[in-house]
């Protein structure tokens, strides 16, 4: 995949849709960028700009998580 501006806020609303869609969905950035058939360069991007914007953030194993605002429930979203 070409990483041109079109291409890039595609990728930013796929990878959000998938983790806002499944809540326990946990990637590392190897498993990121063959799930969504990405150069590491672009997915990395992509997913701390989702990290940025309080979508995501990195647990302990470095996996990227849907971040929960403390006091939500992950029942709750």
């Amino acid at each position: 995949m070409t990483t041109d501006c079109g291409n890039i806020q595609n990728l930013v609303v796929r990878m959000q849709g998938e983790f806002l869609e499944e809540p326990r969905l946990a990637l590392r950035l190897d498993e990121a960028t063959r799930r969504f058939g990405v150069d590491k360069i672009a997915c990395e991007a992509v997913l701390t700009a989702l990290v940025d914007a309080n979508v995501l953030t990195k647990d302990r194993r470095g996996a990227y998580v849907r971040f929960f605002p403390r006091g939500l429930s992950k029942r709750a979203a």
